[in-house]
């Protein structure tokens, strides 16, 4: 069954640079991922947000597949059109009681990416809430230019891995929580200012996100890569990534360790 937004939907994706909540995933899809990522953590001592980054979706089978389920695309057709690259995917997730959080900031300001069709749609494998330190969007900054951004004030808990946030005064009391189900997710544009608070809850908090990229996106510097998910490329500014051949392909591990990437 199709799962392509509303024309209203639309329209406040294009108005607030948001949209959600979306349903795509059920409980059981919800915690099979979970339970990969989990199961990893338990075989390889490492955490898996260390080892799902940048390029996640190509080192586990799971992920693989979520990218181009139909229940996610169908959205992201709806904002980006019918050609469409996903570009990288990453899992961000907030351990409990942990201090730590993401100052305001773009992605934009990070990813070189020309013109912005550019969104990420944020999966949720456990509920989003406001205890665990859901996302967080400024309404409508994506209308706004590309900010300056500034290192963080020295042990600020800033998560993400520059430690840098916006350089400019930021409301808080402005922020909307992108509260979800396990299985929903969210699309954000990425130019729009967001972060996220700190988990004060007893739960680890679960988000995957997925970015991808309208076929006539550029990135700056040398020629980057990503995989087609719908419709053509015509275009040709992406080298294909590989095909992964199992969870943790040791070529696709030779081609890209751990990634760093924004976190959310």
């Amino acid at each position: 069954m199709p799962n392509h937004l509303s024309s209203e939907a639309v329209e406040r994706y294009r108005r607030d640079g948001y949209v959600h909540p979306i349903d795509c995933l059920s409980l059981s899809e919800a915690k099979r991922c979970r339970d990969a990522l989990e199961d990893y953590e338990r075989h390889s001592g490492q955490k898996s947000t260390l080892a799902i980054r940048g390029k996640g979706h190509l080192k586990m089978q799971v992920l693989y597949d979520l990218v181009h389920d139909p229940r996610i695309l169908d959205p992201v057709e709806s904002v980006l059109g019918p050609n469409i690259l996903c570009w990288g995917s990453s899992l961000f997730v907030k351990e409990p009681n942990d201090p730590a959080f993401v100052a305001w900031h773009q992605d934009s300001f990070y990813w070189g990416l020309e013109p912005d069709d550019v969104v990420s749609a944020w999966v949720a494998f456990a509920p989003s809430t406001i205890a665990n330190g859901a996302m967080q969007v400024l309404p409508g900054s994506h209308k706004e230019r590309r900010f300056p951004h500034a290192k963080s004030p020295e042990g600020s808990g800033n998560m993400i891995s520059s430690h840098e946030e916006i350089a400019v005064e930021v409301d808080d009391g402005k922020g909307v929580s992108l509260l979800l189900d396990e299985g929903q997710m969210s699309l954000h544009h990425v130019n729009i200012v967001h972060g996220s608070p700190p988990n004060r809850s007893d739960a680890r908090r679960y988000g995957y996100a997925i970015r991808y990229v309208a076929a006539h996106v550029k990135q700056r510097g040398d020629m980057p890569t990503a995989i087609l998910v719908r419709g053509r490329d015509d275009h040709g500014y992406f080298k294909p990534d590989p095909v992964p051949k199992g969870d943790f392909d040791p070529a696709i591990m030779a081609l890209y360790p751990n990634l760093p990437a924004t976190p959310a």
